[in-house]
């Protein structure tokens, strides 16, 4: 199965300020590309890279910041274009969605992917045939 895997999940796993949620983030991580096909855009490598330069205190070396964006986009990355930009806006306006969220779910159902996994955008949520779920909501 195809699965999207939302940049806030990415960042939970490598900040060091929650060691048991980075732990366990790792775990499902690790756990699901075992079992999955693992797919993320270019704008989760953009906001990832935003969020380990910015918000990390202490910060990362660039060099780090380099090796966890290599292993991220060892996945498939979905490119961004201008369809999935049009598509996107369309997207945002018929859900109500915030563009960036709007970019995120158009990425995620143009790649068929079944299931986006995202802390954001709404667990049990559906976008036609893609399923939204938040891994770290205990069920």
């Amino acid at each position: 199965m195809r699965v999207f895997v939302d940049t806030s999940l990415w960042v939970y796993r490598l900040d060091r300020r929650d060691p048991d949620k980075a732990a366990r983030v790792g775990r499902w991580l690790r756990e699901l590309a075992g079992e999955h096909e693992i797919v993320v855009s270019m704008q989760v490598l953009v906001e990832l890279r935003a969020v380990l330069t910015r918000k990390f205190d202490p910060p990362l070396a660039p060099e780090v910041i380099a090796q966890l964006l290599s292993v991220v986009s060892a996945f498939e990355v979905v490119p961004a274009d201008r369809e999935l930009v049009l598509d996107a806006h369309l997207l945002a306006v018929r859900e109500q969605l915030a563009w960036f969220d709007a970019l995120i779910v158009e990425a995620a159902i143009r790649n068929a992917c079944a299931v986006l996994y995202s802390e954001d955008l709404g667990h049990g949520r559906w976008y036609g045939a893609l399923r939204v779920e938040n891994p770290l909501i205990a069920e």
